[in-house]
């Protein structure tokens, strides 16, 4: 009777693991699927065929709601994200006044949160680090010689990209990560004014570029893997239910003992 139902319970986990296992590879297609689209849109844009692009954006929102995107254990956040940069990518396409460069530069962001929730290793956003570390050394040297009108113009074009890969990072990195890089702009662009001819303030522009090294780099976690995590966990509570389970045995049959002698 035990063995039957250890073979049942056996052949049930079986069963378990390799329906996920199926449902997991069916939904990393979908999302590969809306990967290539948003792909698709951005190269529409930039040969400027923003009716085709439009139709694509069409096709792309019903390939996303096709997905049951609860099941994907994505946060309210990456939800928010998707949303919000799909609205604002489809307005630029959609605006008779926008330039190309900002129809642009609104799918790219839009491209860039898509592939952020699909790539494991590396992300687009990533190939931005040549692009935003030359305005840290632009910026630095416009300090350095206390232009102040030079230093102004390369922050606004560093705010510019930085505004394009912000919802990607945003997905990509750890809460804290985030908080730290995002405060880091917060800080220069309110004392952007002053931060030519105050010493302390330019020396917070260089912590913001050595994170943003790091940021490409990939920051160090000071933590474990939760997945380590887990995997240590449930090994420990495996064998302390084993090591549980033996020593009440023991005391059972100790205690049995004892009642013998007794009677």
């Amino acid at each position: 009777m035990h063995k039957k139902m250890l073979v049942f319970i056996c052949l049930f986990f079986l069963v378990f693991s390799t329906s996920v296992h199926a449902e997991k590879d069916v939904e990393q297609k979908d999302w590969q699927h809306l990967n290539k689209t948003a792909d698709k849109i951005l190269q529409l844009v930039k040969e400027e065929k923003y009716s085709e692009a439009k139709q694509v954006m069409d096709f792309f929102s019903k390939q996303f709601l096709a997905i049951r995107y609860d099941d994907q254990n994505l946060s309210m956040t990456h939800l928010r994200l998707i949303t919000t940069s799909y609205e604002k990518a489809m307005g630029a396409v959609t605006s008779a006044g926008a330039s190309h460069e900002e129809r642009v530069l609104a799918v790219s962001e839009f491209r860039l949160v898509i592939d952020a929730l699909v790539s494991e290793h590396h992300p687009l956003w990533k190939n931005t680090e040549t692009q935003v570390m030359n305005y840290f050394a632009k910026m630095r040297e416009a300090v350095s010689s206390g232009d102040n009108n030079a230093f102004q113009h390369h922050f606004n074009g560093f705010l510019q990209r930085y505004a394009v890969i912000r919802p990607a990072i945003m997905i990509d990195l750890l809460p804290h990560q985030f908080q730290r890089i995002d405060s880091h702009v917060k800080f220069v662009e309110r004392y952007r004014a002053t931060i030519i001819n105050d010493e302390d303030k330019s020396k917070h522009l260089k912590l913001m570029e050595e994170d943003f090294a790091n940021l490409y780099k990939g920051f160090e976690e000071d933590q474990a893997d939760p997945s380590l995590w887990w995997v240590i966990l449930s090994i420990g509570g495996t064998i302390l239910m084993s090591l549980s389970y033996v020593g009440y045995r023991k005391y059972k049959g100790e205690k049995s003992k004892v009642k013998m002698k007794q009677k």
